[in-house]
């Protein structure tokens, strides 16, 4: 059983002048801050963006009685002419095993949650910098320029490394965030120049519902054949290929 789709992107993918970019310091001293937001979050995006991946990854949904739909996939991801090609193949529960989606990059609307982004997408600032389980962020308040679900997103960016260990998504005039999603540091890893979440954890304030991504294995650019992201491998039966193999 297969099925393409073709999203634009995200996951995982818009300039603003540097004076535009720092407009909105909210009071932080100006020596605190690094040269632009826009160069912060281009660090943070470039970092978990531009990278050609192979993993093994759990998917949990929970909704808000607690209740969990539980899936686990290949995947492989790679950028192919400045576009994020991603497929990823079910290999449980059995009765979905072999089931595959293709999702390759394009104009158009995005989901908001895993896919590439880009600092082209936002109007950016920064906000007061605050502190992530004791490690110190700069936090970087990005207003998309086309119509999402949210008002603003405040991107939490680590200052050792520009890891995003936090993102939180608002409504127009609410105080408290409605979406947050967390990249702790203990589930990191390193490799080619990037540090990646192996664990990531979606959470829908509003309906209390979590979506949480665990990955097992993940291979950082390894060698990927282009000819992967075809229609003859959405018709294959069998796994896609893991890490060491």
């Amino acid at each position: 059983m297969s099925c393409r789709v073709s999203r634009p992107c995200l996951a995982l993918a818009l300039l603003l002048s540097p004076c535009a970019s720092d407009a909105e310091t909210h009071g932080v001293e100006e020596d605190a801050l690094p040269a632009s937001a826009r160069g912060v979050l281009a660090a943070a995006f470039d970092n978990l963006y531009e990278v050609n991946t192979i993993s093994r990854l759990d998917l949990v949904i929970r909704d808000r009685s607690g209740q969990e739909r539980r899936r686990t996939f290949h995947t492989v991801n790679k950028i192919i002419d400045d576009r994020l090609h991603s497929i990823g193949r079910l290999i449980a529960p059995e009765y979905l095993r072999g089931m595959t989606v293709m999702v390759i990059e394009a104009g158009g609307q995005r989901h908001e949650d895993f896919e590439r982004q880009y600092v082209d997408d936002y109007e950016l600032g920064f906000v007061a910098p605050q502190s992530i389980s004791g490690e110190p962020c700069h936090v970087v308040r990005g207003h998309p320029r086309r119509r999402f679900s949210y008002e603003h997103v405040d991107f939490f960016v680590a200052t050792s490394d520009a890891a995003i260990l936090e993102s939180r998504y608002y409504k127009r005039g609410a105080d408290a965030p409605y979406r947050v999603i967390v990249s702790p540091r203990a589930f990191m890893t390193k490799g080619g120049g990037h540090v990646l979440p192996k664990r990531i954890l979606v959470g829908n304030l509003l309906r209390n519902t979590t979506t949480e991504v665990v990955i097992h294995e993940i291979a950082i650019n390894p060698e990927i054949d282009d000819r992967l992201f075809s229609a003859v491998t959405l018709e294959q039966k069998g796994d896609l290929p893991l890490p060491g193999e």
